[in-house]
């Protein structure tokens, strides 16, 4: 949901758009827990990275309000992909929507059982399962700022579904994004079209006590699964940590993001993806696993995609992409998706993805993977731009500071 401005605001816009557009710019021209009643897999788990695989949203066509609640397309989870899986020990991060597959039915909403089966079929075979929560259509599809308290209670919801079903699951994990998505940077990291952002920039969207009522439910969320036996784990966009780079968090109140903070979340996989309509560099992917590991330590993950488009429509990329994190110390490396990994790729190309892991670069050949490439030196360099831009924009259009970070609704 893209709320319009309220007020005009051309200092800001000004700012915004000099800045931000000449990067993109320049950068476009230089292109060449688990739930109580689970239990821990039982695979062994190989040296290296375990590799993951989020799943779950490919859908057949339906006439739903929400397509994403039509009923799964799962030609994909053949015998023989089930059994790369299982041989694997690589773990299916499951895309389980609050009201359809799980939880009281909302207004709108197709219920499913194919998610049920699934997580049965993945137990059956010693795959296992993380839960991939997401919220309906209508309510922002991510897990946002603007639906914390729905959020909040999907968590406990998805706890009483799996208990009562006898699912085991590793962990929960939650999609840190926008309730718009990516539209708005991928506009102006792709075409230097800053509109869309600067729509973002309104006094409701960057209150910092709206933040912080938003900041302290993910904080109670996160709270109430660790007192019910559950991990959970937080995926954010990569711009909501370049957010953290001038102490403050104005960029992600703009983009309506809850991510950093609060902290407790047992792991985060901050979705580092080089295939972003552009090829960021595999060096781009590195470094936000480098800030991650700076500020989170073990906790502190990366997750790479997008599978099928450039540059990731070729195996070795992706394969490539996974050992130079193994060689960097990844622990778990999710990668989106297993649907568009079949279907590029067959299920021996997901057994080559698996194996990468377990294959880390070392050398000369880690050291030129991390290099960043024009491409990601500019998209990080955009990202902390629009975060000056909405920090400059809070005090003129709230009459105070930006949260600040750390210390943030403390």
């Amino acid at each position: 949901m893209n709320r319009a401005t309220t007020r005009s605001r051309p200092a800001v816009k000004a700012f915004v758009l000099a800045a931000a557009s000449a990067l993109a710019c320049s950068m476009v021209t230089g292109a060449a827990a688990r739930p109580a009643g689970a239990v821990a897999a039982t695979g062994v788990r190989a040296p290296g990275a375990q590799v993951a695989f989020w799943a779950g949203q490919d859908v057949q066509p339906c006439v739903a309000a929400d397509p994403l609640t039509c009923p799964r397309d799962l030609s994909a989870f053949t015998d023989t992909v089930w059994n790369t899986l299982a041989t694997g020990n690589s773990p299916l991060y499951l895309d389980l929507i609050y009201g359809s597959d799980f939880g009281p039915a909302l207004p709108g909403e197709n219920q499913r059982t194919d998610g049920l089966a699934l997580v049965r079929q993945a137990n059956a075979r010693g795959v296992p399962v993380s839960a991939w929560i997401t919220m309906p259509l209508s309510e922002g599809t991510f897990d946002t700022s603007q639906n914390a308290a729905l959020v909040r209670d999907a968590v406990e919801a998805f706890h009483n579904w799996s208990t009562a079903n006898s699912l085991q699951f590793t962990q929960a994990v939650l999609d840190l994004e926008s309730p718009i998505g990516d539209q708005a940077v991928a506009q102006a990291l792709t075409g230097g079209d800053l509109t869309g952002f600067d729509a973002l920039l309104t006094a409701d969207s960057l209150n910092p006590a709206t933040q912080c009522a938003a900041i302290r439910t993910y904080a109670d969320t996160i709270a109430w699964a660790h007192q019910n036996g559950m991990r959970i784990a937080g995926s954010p966009v990569p711009y909501a940590l370049d957010d953290l780079e001038n102490a403050s968090i104005a960029l992600q109140a703009a983009l309506n993001i809850t991510a950093f903070p609060p902290p407790g979340y047992d792991q985060y996989f901050v979705q580092a993806y080089r295939a972003f309509g552009i090829d960021l560099g595999s060096g781009y992917v590195a470094s936000y696993f480098t800030d991650m590991q700076n500020r989170f330590g073990a906790a502190g993950q990366v997750s790479i995609g997008n599978t099928g488009v450039p540059p990731y429509n070729n195996l070795n990329t992706v394969v490539d992409d996974v050992r130079m994190l193994a060689g960097l110390g990844a622990s778990t490396i999710p990668v989106f998706d297993l649907e568009s990994t079949v279907q590029a790729f067959g299920a021996d190309g997901v057994q080559s993805v698996i194996q990468a892991g377990h294959d880390p670069m070392t050398g000369s050949q880690l050291t030129a993977a991390t290099k960043m490439t024009t491409t990601g030196t500019a998209a990080r360099a955009l990202y902390r731009t629009l975060d000056a831009a909405a920090t400059t924009a809070t005090p003129l259009l709230t009459g105070q500071q930006p949260n600040p970070y750390p210390g943030a609704c403390t």
